[in-house]
C-alpha cells in the first residue's frame, strides 16, 4: 500500500469532528478568509510591488511570471470560505498554498535579501520572519476548518462556478494591469521631496547642485546588472554620482573588487534602509537635495540618461 493511500485511509477513518468545534470552525473560516482576501486585494492593487519582491525569494527564474496567479487564487479561495462554498476543497487549498509561501519564506531568509515578505503588496510591511510565524497560524486554522467540514458535500452549483469565474477573471485583469500602471510609492524618497539624509553612517554625503545617487545593495544580484551601467555614468562626471547602501565597509570593499567600482558610495542605516528607499536597484536625480526623477529596477545607460531621462526629469 503506497504512503498515500496509507494517509488517505487513516484520513477517512478519523472519527466526526465534536460539536463544540462548530464556533471556532466558522470564526476560523471567516477570519482565515478575510485574510487572504485583503491579502489578495492589496497584489491586485499594487501587484508590480508583489512582483518585484519574488526574486529575492530565490526563485527560479521561470517560476517568477507565476506569481501573477497567486492574487486572483487568494480571493477565490478566500470568498469560498467566507461564503461557504465548497469548504473542504477551500481549505486544503489554502493550505498548500500556505506550505508554499512558507517554503518560499525559508528560502528567502536564508538567502539573507528579503526583508519584507510582500504579503500585502507595499500597503503593509512584514518581515519574514513574522509572515512565517502567521503562516503556521493560518495553516492551523485551515487544518481545523478542514477538520470540522470534512465530511460535508464538495458540491459546486452553477452560481458558485460563475461567481469564482467572475473573481478569477475580474481579480486576474486587475492583476494584470497593475503589473504595468506605475508602481505606489510609499518610501520617504518620493519625486518632490527631500532626499532623506537622517540615516547616514559615519559621514554624510554633500547634497549641493546637481547630482546623481544610487542605491543599491551590494547583494542584490539585480543591482549587480546594473553596475556596467552605472559605470558609464560615474565616468562621465556631469552630474556627479554617489552610491547608497545598506552594507557595512566590509561588504562594501568586497564589491569595489569584484566589479571595480570607484565612485564614492555612502553606508546608510541598514533598520532604515527599507522605509527610505522601497525598491532597488533605483537612480535618483537630485538638485541641492531635492528629488527631481528616479528610475527603478533599470538603471538607464549614459546616453538614455542624457537623450531621454534628463529632459523628462528637468522638465
Amino acid at each position: 500500500m503506497s504512503i498515500v493511500s496509507n494517509l488517505r485511509d487513516r484520513l477517512a477513518a478519523l472519527p466526526p469532528a465534536p460539536d463544540w468545534l462548530r464556533w471556532p470552525a466558522l470564526l476560523g473560516r471567516l477570519a482565515l478568509g478575510l485574510m487572504f482576501v485583503l491579502s489578495g486585494m492589496a497584489k491586485v492593487l499594487d501587484a508590480q510591488s508583489f512582483m518585484t519582491t519574488l526574486p529575492l525569494y530565490q526563485l527560479p527564474d521561470w517560476m517568477i511570471p507565476l506569481g501573477a496567479l497567486t492574487p486572483p487564487l487568494e480571493v477565490a479561495l478566500g470568498l469560498m470560505l467566507m461564503l461557504g462554498i465548497a469548504l473542504r476543497p477551500a481549505a486544503l487549498g489554502m493550505l498548500a498554498m500556505l506550505l508554499a509561501f512558507s517554503a518560499m519564506l525559508v528560502a528567502g531568509i536564508i538567502g539573507g535579501e528579503l526583508e519584507n515578505c510582500g504579503c500585502f503588496g507595499s500597503y503593509l510591511e512584514t518581515s519574514p520572519e513574522l509572515a512565517l510565524l502567521r503562516n503556521l497560524l493560518l495553516m492551523a486554522l485551515a487544518v481545523m476548518v478542514w477538520r470540522f467540514y470534512r465530511d460535508e458535500p464538495a458540491d459546486l452549483r452553477r452560481w458558485h462556478l460563475g461567481l469564482l469565474g467572475a473573481v478569477l477573471l475580474t481579480t486576474g485583469l486587475g492583476t494584470g494591469y497593475t503589473m504595468e500602471a506605475p508602481r505606489r510609492d510609499n518610501s520617504l524618497a518620493r519625486v518632490g521631496d527631500f532626499f532623506p539624509d537622517e540615516d547616514f553612517i559615519d559621514e554624510l554625503p554633500a547634497f549641493a547642485g546637481q547630482q546623481l545617487v544610487f542605491v543599491f545593495s551590494v547583494h542584490c544580484e539585480h543591482c549587480w546588472n546594473a553596475v556596467a551601467n552605472v559605470q558609464q555614468l560615474a565616468g562621465a562626471g556631469d552630474p556627479p554620482l554617489i552610491g547608497v547602501v545598506p552594507n557595512d565597509a566590509a561588504e562594501i570593499g568586497w564589491f569595489r573588487r569584484v566589479f571595480n567600482a570607484d565612485f564614492p558610495i555612502y553606508r546608510y542605516d541598514p533598520a532604515a534602509f527599507n522605509s527610505a528607499f522601497n525598491y532597488w536597484p533605483a537612480l535618483y536625480l537630485l538638485q541641492d537635495g531635492l528629488i527631481l526623477g528616479k528610475d527603478e529596477g533599470d538603471i538607464p545607460s549614459l546616453k538614455t540618461f542624457r537623450e531621454v531621462r534628463l529632459a523628462e526629469w528637468e522638465g
